[in-house]
């Protein structure tokens, strides 16, 4: 699989940021959070109620979408499924939406932290206290990498969802792309 589909998650979801900033009003948050939690409330009901998109690696293969019902639609046709295999599309479908969610929390914290990081050097900057601003930051970068291990921690079962679905669905074939190098890679790499 393409490491693309997954780091444009939080851009797309961070896309979505760029209307009204106001918190939800009973969540009593604001600002970079309120606007976090809009986002990923959005994204969760887009995940649960939206078809799925699914991309082969060259653009050659028609337009493919899994539906929330665990319809495979490819090139506007549902694919015939049976019991079994419409249980192995919903699985993937689930492992799917959990890793964009995944992403899109780590871009929602790597957005928190670029704001707060200029905050803080402005601050830094103004008090003349520009030495505690790395460390501040470096710990709070910790819990990026956190959320990113859960991310990275997720694919092995997405890969293993992808390739049961591929062994029962031969129409999937173009659209199974995630290797075992990506879920190996994924923790070498954050």
């Amino acid at each position: 699989m393409s490491r693309l589909p997954l780091l444009l998650v939080p851009l797309l979801a961070l896309a979505g940021c760029g209307g009204s900033p106001e918190p939800p009003a009973e969540s009593g948050k604001t600002g970079m959070a309120a606007v976090s939690e809009k986002a990923m409330g959005e994204l969760r009901e887009e995940l649960a109620n939206e078809n799925l998109s699914l991309h082969d690696g060259d653009g050659t293969a028609p337009k493919a979408e899994i539906s929330p019902a665990g319809d495979l639609i490819i090139d506007g046709q549902p694919v015939p499924l049976d019991a079994a295999q419409r249980k192995l599309v919903l699985d993937y479908r689930a492992q799917l939406a959990g890793v964009a969610e995944a992403g899109a929390e780590v871009g929602l914290q790597a957005a928190g932290l670029a704001t707060r990081a200029l905050a803080e050097t402005a601050k830094g900057l103004v008090s003349g206290d520009t030495a505690s601003i790395e460390e501040r930051m470096k710990d709070q970068a910790k819990d990026i990498e956190g959320t990113a291990k859960q991310l990275c921690d997720r694919l092995p079962a997405l890969y293993a969802s992808q390739q049961a679905l591929r062994q029962a669905v031969p129409q999937f074939e173009p659209y199974a792309q995630m290797d075992e190098t990506d879920v190996e890679d994924c923790h070498v790499e954050q």
